[in-house]
């Protein structure tokens, strides 16, 4: 969709248009109507705000990393100058995802403290708790992290946003796994994929299927865990969402190995190695190179 076809667009329609489009995983579309309201800064500084922060996030989700943090940034600067402490604090959110996942944690979980010093509304903060709990998670703090995240659904609730409510499941049940109980967080990612798929986000719908797909891999189904995880796969791809792909391949190689097929988990690795090297993705490349050196032969 070209910028030309856009201009004239109610801002209002665009953004709306935009944010439907990201959902769907039709990344090109979302980024041009988010563009062209940020060329008409001018006409709505408040919409020109949040279409910066999110087309930062289509940014973030194709590893466009330094493109992604300007974004974010100009959207920050404009909310800023507003008086937009919301939309502010949803600029710095993405700013803070991208360098989660570039591994620098400490400025990620000081972006994010920041976020809840200036969230007014509920889904903001919700967003805010929701990331700090993925952090805290990581790091397995665990206690720590099921109440960041039981905080983050409450507010989620308040705000009466489902897709939010599925990421909290999602989160909940990937912590759930974490701490080792599969059986519990299968139960837990079946309500995510379901409230995903309600929602209409796509790419979170197939983060759920992913999950539940590693859960299920180690409650020893891996039929079933191999379908989910290649349905997510294929949603991944079709979003060009490189670092989730890099997870698919990852499940989909210690399913082959459990298996007994360690040529089948080479080149799942050899492919996701070469995904996450175009990618710069140092955490993944990590977890890849330990997975090819535990590998027979």
């Amino acid at each position: 969709m070209s910028s030309s076809r856009l201009e004239g667009t109610d801002l209002d329609t665009l953004l709306d248009d935009g944010i439907r489009y990201d959902r769907s995983g039709v990344g090109a579309r979302a980024r041009a109507c988010f563009l062209e309201i940020t060329e008409r800064a001018h006409e709505r500084p408040d919409l020109a705000a949040e279409a910066w922060w999110r087309l930062a996030n289509v940014q973030r989700l194709q590893s466009q990393w330094d493109d992604a943090i300007a974004s974010a940034r100009a959207g920050a600067e404009l909310a800023r100058t507003h008086g937009l402490r919301d939309t502010e604090a949803d600029a710095l959110n993405v700013e803070a995802v991208v360098w989660a996942t570039r591994g620098d944690v400490q400025r990620a979980w000081s972006l994010f403290e920041r976020m809840l010093e200036l969230a007014t509304r509920p889904l903001t903060r919700a967003n805010a708790l929701q990331n700090l709990g993925g952090l805290a998670a990581e790091e397995r703090r665990f206690d720590e992290a099921e109440r960041l995240f039981g905080a983050s659904r409450d507010a989620y609730r308040e705000a009466d946003d489902l897709r939010g409510e599925a990421c909290s499941l999602l989160n909940i049940g990937r912590l759930q796994a974490e701490r080792g109980d599969p059986a519990l967080a299968k139960q837990t990612l079946e309500a995510a994929v379901r409230h995903s798929r309600t929602s209409g986000d796509m790419e979170m719908h197939a983060a759920a299927l992913l999950n539940l797909g590693s859960a299920l891999r180690a409650l020893g189904d891996h039929a079933s865990a191999e379908e989910r995880i290649t349905t997510a796969y294929g949603q991944f791809t079709i979003a060009d969402n490189a670092r989730q792909r890099v997870w698919c391949l990852l499940q989909l190689a210690a399913i082959a190995s459990e298996r007994g097929e360690p040529e089948a988990a080479r080149v799942c690795l050899t492919h996701g190695r070469q995904i996450a090297e175009q990618n710069e993705l140092p955490r993944e490349l990590r977890l890849i190179d330990e997975q090819l050196a535990a590998l027979p032969g």
